[in-house]
């Protein structure tokens, strides 16, 4: 899937983190969900059990189904967090 962001948004100082061992542009302010989602990245993390990928969907907190591993910290929801230079992020597990 292509990264989608939107064309004329100011955004904040623009730096790199590394998802799932590959680079990707984040912007000062922006969620980890809102950069994962504009690097085209859409599941979030994989059920254990090789069930279907969690997705992206309330965007406040309340559903769980964005967590991801942030610094090797596991269960960080993306929707809360936000991105900041240097951090690693694992979306699958």
């Amino acid at each position: 899937m292509t990264a989608k962001r939107m064309p004329n948004i100011e955004r904040g100082r623009p730096f790199e983190i590394e998802v799932d061992g590959r680079r990707v542009v984040a912007y000062e302010g922006e969620t980890l969900a809102t950069v994962l989602l504009g690097a085209g990245i859409r599941a979030f993390h994989h059920d254990s059990h090789g069930g279907a990928c969690s997705r992206f969907y309330c965007g406040m907190g309340v559903c769980m189904q964005c967590l991801t591993t942030v610094d090797g910290i596991m269960n960080c929801q993306a929707c809360r967090t936000l991105a900041r230079p240097g951090m690693k992020v694992e979306t699958e597990r």
